[in-house]
């Protein structure tokens, strides 16, 4: 069962995001990243990709929004590392997952799972949220 019970082990209200050309574009415009792998087809199979990539730190903003239930009950983002296993293509939808994996006195770590319709693991992060004081 999910929840958004603070108890460790308990499973985050998962989301399937959509990732679209515009999201992309405006990601590219407020990044200055305007890398033709992630605007133009040719140029990202000349790169080995099958088709049009997403910007990786793009991928994580995304993925972080999972967390957004205990930001709103006080908590706020202390780290956030994240491991990319596999490119997440434009137009594909995202499946983002987690778990509580450490709950301390102020403090909580979370670990999450990002997942494609192309790559069953795209990839992989701890968030660690602290409690305002």
């Amino acid at each position: 069962m999910v929840s958004h019970a603070i108890e460790l082990g308990a499973a985050l209200e998962p989301l399937l995001i959509e990732i679209n050309e515009d999201m992309v574009r405006k990601y590219g415009e407020v990044s200055g990243d305007f890398n033709p792998i992630h605007f133009d087809d040719r140029a990202s199979k000349e790169k080995g990709f099958p088709a049009k990539i997403i910007h990786g730190m793009l991928t994580m903003a995304i993925a972080s929004n999972i967390v957004e239930p205990y930001l709103q009950k006080g908590y706020w983002v202390k780290t956030y590392e994240m491991k990319f296993k596999a490119p997440v293509l434009v137009g594909e939808t995202i499946s983002i997952k987690g778990t509580i994996a450490s709950v301390e006195k102020e403090s909580l770590t979370f670990e999450i799972n990002v997942s494609s319709t192309t790559y069953p693991q795209v990839a992989k992060s701890k968030i660690v949220l602290h409690v305002y004081k």
